[in-house]
């Protein structure tokens, strides 16, 4: 496989800290943004005084409810909140992001392990991220959201580029793929580092981390096709 063609398709495909969203957990130019909470049941709210659902801890997949507004124009959440200010903010202003990392346990998994992580320990991240790389993407897109409306309610979260986020959305399975697998977040990492157009930067990077470059080509080949206008410049 000749890696100058991965790269020129997409060498960024990186996630912050090779794909290390902190997660601390994303690659090169995609940070892992930080992983979903933990849901909890949510009950129904109905007309005039719409009941909000109980917020719960827990690592597996959670309920959402959708619930109209009650009386007095009072906010209405698509999935209920785990009664912090982060999660809080997440389920009125990402909901999106939100009720799909809270639908999708591995999301939710992914969120509990990275709480037995101490800061900046990448090799503990990369162990949950490869023990639930189905809920990575969600993660990502969730954290990529925190970021940009919930800023001060959720530090910790990641900002996504318009490319990262294109490739999270688009290109989910093979991102999914790429990022739990260390070598190919390392050569994402390697690649991302290289000035545009190296090609011999690139294909360096690739011989470093070969095990990783079926994973990253599969990356290459759907940003190709699902992410052009918002990758253009990677």
């Amino acid at each position: 496989m000749a890696f100058s063609s991965w790269k020129a398709c997409a060498a960024a495909a990186l996630l912050a800290a090779a794909c290390s969203s902190e997660p601390g957990g994303g690659s090169g130019g995609a940070g892992i943004g930080g992983a979903g909470g933990t849901g909890g049941a949510g009950g129904a709210g109905t007309g005039g005084t719409g009941g909000a659902g109980g917020a719960g801890a827990g690592g597996g997949a959670s309920s959402t409810t959708s619930g109209s507004g009650g009386a007095g124009g009072e906010a209405s959440y698509a999935c209920a909140s785990l009664g912090d200010p982060c999660s809080t903010c997440l389920a009125l202003r990402c909901q999106d992001a939100f009720c799909t990392c809270q639908e999708n346990p591995e999301c939710a998994a992914l969120a509990n392990c990275f709480l037995i992580c101490a800061a900046g320990d990448e090799p503990c991240r990369q162990t949950c991220l490869t023990a639930h790389a189905a809920g990575i993407s969600d993660s990502f897109l969730e954290g990529g959201c925190a970021s940009e409306l919930c800023r001060a309610q959720c530090p910790s979260r990641v900002p996504l580029s318009a490319c990262e986020s294109c490739r999270f959305a688009g290109c989910a399975a093979e991102m999914n793929a790429c990022v739990a697998s260390p070598s190919c977040r390392a050569l994402l990492a390697c690649a991302d580092a290289c000035e545009a157009g190296d090609a011999g930067c690139a294909e360096e990077c690739a011989m470093l981390y070969e095990d990783g470059a079926p994973a990253a080509q599969a990356v290459s080949d759907c940003q190709g096709a699902q992410c052009g206008a918002a990758c253009e410049d990677r």
